[in-house]
């Protein structure tokens, strides 16, 4: 499927320089509960108000503790204490959000990672459902299966258009190796005993879905703990049970991971936090994607050596590329910089503050940078799969296919990732139409099992402000997406000129063409000399403007625009809908 970047429907810059990291060195945000033993967390929007929540379970192999919401006060700001909690206590893991039901609310799966007797009984993993904005009391779903599991993972694995759960097993501290393990979702709820299993029994203490291959599913993904690292590919109808790629490195205690095109290739890498208290170097590294397959040793390894944990890939720069943020225990949030597709060694940021970081999640909570993007994509006929440009993504507003929009229950997505997955295979050259919600203003999340310290918010710095004078006007040449997209009878088409070009003058000779997919020009829109300053060029269905008039008649299908100023050149692809 070709992907085409968002229909802008605000546009947003930033006062702060680009490669500046817009955090504090301390939390704007700390829980007061610190007696609890957080371990797994998400932002997410559980009572549908437009504000994320952050979800969290307690407990880890410390203490039996519950599963808690801060509900956002719908300031952008949390309160201290949880405001829910769950009946029921457990040692909880890691934990991860989804709509398993396709009611439009979102629910919560969580680990638990041993049993109530400690180590030497086994845990198990449970769903709390979403009831309308309160998730229940106690477990909706528990697994028929005892096994000792850190983490789990919501994803699609046999592309029907509702999430099943992915579960990591296996407890290494005292050698309780389990089976990787996927619960698929029948009619809206999931089933007890699982459907797939590894053949092998390993330690693995984090697991998510990514199409590393780009063939349209989605293959899963375990961190290995005292065993490498290993994913299982989706071929479609099944997924491998022994693993298809494994890393070689010697490093083999991998405490999280995430996954993220760092290079802009267009193939997903897998960026791995190694903790050494068990062995190994404890040092994050990252495994590049070649053209579908990761390489097995990583190409980018950190200064930083000892128990890492917390890790997380997101654009904190505005710069349209992955930052890599990093955790560790009774260390500070560390983050290093994209710099072409690399990171240096030693990060451009190290908060003040340390705690016993576990999970790290981005989203923007005081909606001060939201914006509402429309992606569009043409099928190929053979994928259900679309990934979005920008992640994480705040919501999923519509999906349209072929001109229908498509029902909450008919397809299935992972905002964090970024992924929408239909339950239906559109026919070829159908358009597909996703509405969602981004931010340019992305806040950090941190649960802390420190028990002297509470849960931590950084709030982003960054100063975001419409474009509206010459005074704001960016640095380089900009050429907008046009809007609407797909259109009929006509779209506009917004480019910048920036203040000072290369020629170290205001202003620049500019010419914007249209031209078809033979590469056969159709139109010429702008040919002349501009002044700095934010324009707009309309273009109709019938081959022409305002200003030049219409020539021809147009058949639906995809056109490409292209702005030439000086050295800059830059296309984009537009779709005409008859």
């Amino acid at each position: 499927m070709k992907k085409f970047f968002s229909t802008i429907l605000f546009l947003i810059t930033f006062a702060q320089l680009h490669s500046q990291v817009p955090f504090n060195q301390n939390p704007n945000w700390i829980s007061t509960d610190v007696s609890s033993v957080s371990t797994g967390g998400a932002f997410a929007d559980i009572n549908n108000d437009g504000w994320l929540d952050f979800v969290v379970a307690n407990g880890n192999d410390i203490s039996i503790q519950r599963v808690v919401v801060y509900y956002s006060n719908g300031d952008g700001t949390f309160p201290t204490t949880p405001n829910w909690q769950a009946a029921d206590i457990d040692y909880h893991g890691h934990l991860d959000v989804g709509d398993i039901n396709g009611d439009g609310w979102t629910d919560v799966a969580v680990s638990v990672y041993i049993g109530n007797g400690g180590f030497t009984t086994p845990g198990k993993v449970k769903l709390y459902l979403n009831n309308n904005g309160t998730l229940s009391s106690n477990p909706d779903w528990i697994s028929a299966d005892l096994f000792y599991t850190f983490s789990c993972a919501f994803g699609d694995a046999d592309g029907d258009g509702d999430l099943d759960l992915a579960v990591a097993g296996g407890e290494a501290y005292y050698s309780n190796p389990a089976q990787p393990r996927i619960y698929y979702n029948i009619g809206g709820m999931l089933e007890t005993l699982p459907s797939w299993k590894g053949t092998a029994s390993i330690y693995s203490y984090d697991v998510n879905w990514a199409d590393f291959d780009n063939d349209g599913d989605l293959d899963v993904v375990f961190a290995g703990e005292s065993n490498p690292n290993y994913i299982f590919e989706n071929y479609g109808d099944s997924i491998s049970v022994t693993p298809t790629w494994q890393s070689t490195d010697e490093s083999q205690y991998a405490n999280s991971f995430f996954v993220g095109d760092i290079n802009g290739d267009g193939f997903l890498d897998l960026a791995i936090s190694d903790n050494n208290q068990l062995g190994g170097t404890g040092k994050f590294k990252i495994y590049l994607n070649n053209s579908g397959t990761l390489n097995t040793t990583p190409f980018w390894t950190s200064s930083f050596s000892g128990y890492g944990s917390g890790i997380n890939l997101a654009d904190i720069d505005n710069d349209i590329d992955l930052d890599l943020i990093t955790g560790g225990w009774w260390q500070p949030v560390r983050i290093y910089l994209n710099n072409n597709g690399t990171f240096p060694t030693i990060p451009q940021y190290t908060s003040t503050s340390t705690s016993v970081v576990e999970v790290i999640v981005m989203g923007d909570v005081d909606n001060d940078a939201v914006q509402m993007v429309q992606e569009v994509f043409v099928s190929d006929g053979t994928k259900k799969l679309f990934y979005l440009e920008k992640t994480p993504v705040q919501e999923i507003q519509r999906v349209v296919v072929d001109e229908d929009t498509l029902q909450i229950n008919e397809y299935c997505f992972d905002l964090e990732c970024g992924w929408v997955m239909l339950a239906l295979q559109p026919n070829l050259l159908d358009v597909i139409i996703i509405d969602a919600v981004l931010s340019w203003d992305l806040d950090m999340g941190i649960t802390n099992w420190d028990q002297n310290k509470g849960n931590y918010l950084f709030l982003n710095t960054s100063d975001p402000v419409f474009v509206a004078n010459e005074e704001n006007l960016p640095e380089d040449f900009i050429l907008y997406q046009n809007y609407p997209n797909p259109f009929n009878p006509s779209t506009k088409i917004k480019f910048t000129i920036p203040n000072v070009t290369l020629s170290e003058v205001e202003g620049s000779l500019v010419t914007l063409k249209v031209y078809d997919v033979l590469g056969n020009e159709v139109v010429t829109l702008v040919d002349e000399y501009k002044s700095a300053g934010e324009y707009e060029a309309e273009f109709s269905a019938k081959g022409g403007s305002a200003s030049v008039g219409n020539a021809l008649t147009l058949s639906s299908g995809i056109y490409f625009y292209q702005l030439k100023a000086e050295n800059f050149v830059q296309t984009k692809k537009m779709i005409l809908l008859r």
